[in-house]
């Protein structure tokens, strides 16, 4: 069973002294000062066709989290949503930009048949690129006269 302490005792009267906040000891005995170090940052990812935060760090100075950035972290959630949400609105409309450019004829039967084979491959999820194949170089050989 808990001890329970009224607000007058001397239990109460340190712990106050201790406490930034208000508590079920009193008001706070010192002033509240902030700290930006170390914070939680964190990470988002479509799962299952939702986003939703998928990872938590916490960073200690301002070169983690820069670097924790890099990596698609955010201090807070629903820029982190956000960040998810965003990047999925641009493949989307890369991908239309393409789409247009193959039902206008701007690309050639070989391409266009590159870029059904990534998009078969990748499925349901917005292909931002397509990634480029090997280039064949040097001359064409040639041909002798017989």
């Amino acid at each position: 069973m808990p001890v329970e302490h009224g607000t007058a005792s001397r239990y109460a009267q340190e712990m106050r002294r201790w406490n930034a906040h208000h508590s079920e000891f009193g008001p706070p005995g010192r002033p509240y000062v902030f700290q930006e170090w170390p914070k939680m940052v964190f990470r988002a990812e479509r799962v299952n066709g939702v986003v939703k935060i998928v990872e938590t760090k916490q960073v200690g100075n301002e070169d983690e989290e820069l670097k924790e950035r890099g990596k698609g972290f955010r201090f807070r959630q629903e820029d982190a949503l956000d960040l998810i949400r965003d990047e999925q609105f641009v493949h989307g409309t890369l991908a239309a930009e393409r789409e247009y450019d193959i039902q206008h004829g701007r690309l050639s039967e070989k391409a266009i048949a590159e870029v059904r084979a990534v998009e078969a491959e990748a499925g349901a999820v917005h292909v931002p690129m397509i990634p480029e194949g090997p280039k064949k170089r040097g001359r064409k050989p040639r041909t002798t006269a017989a």
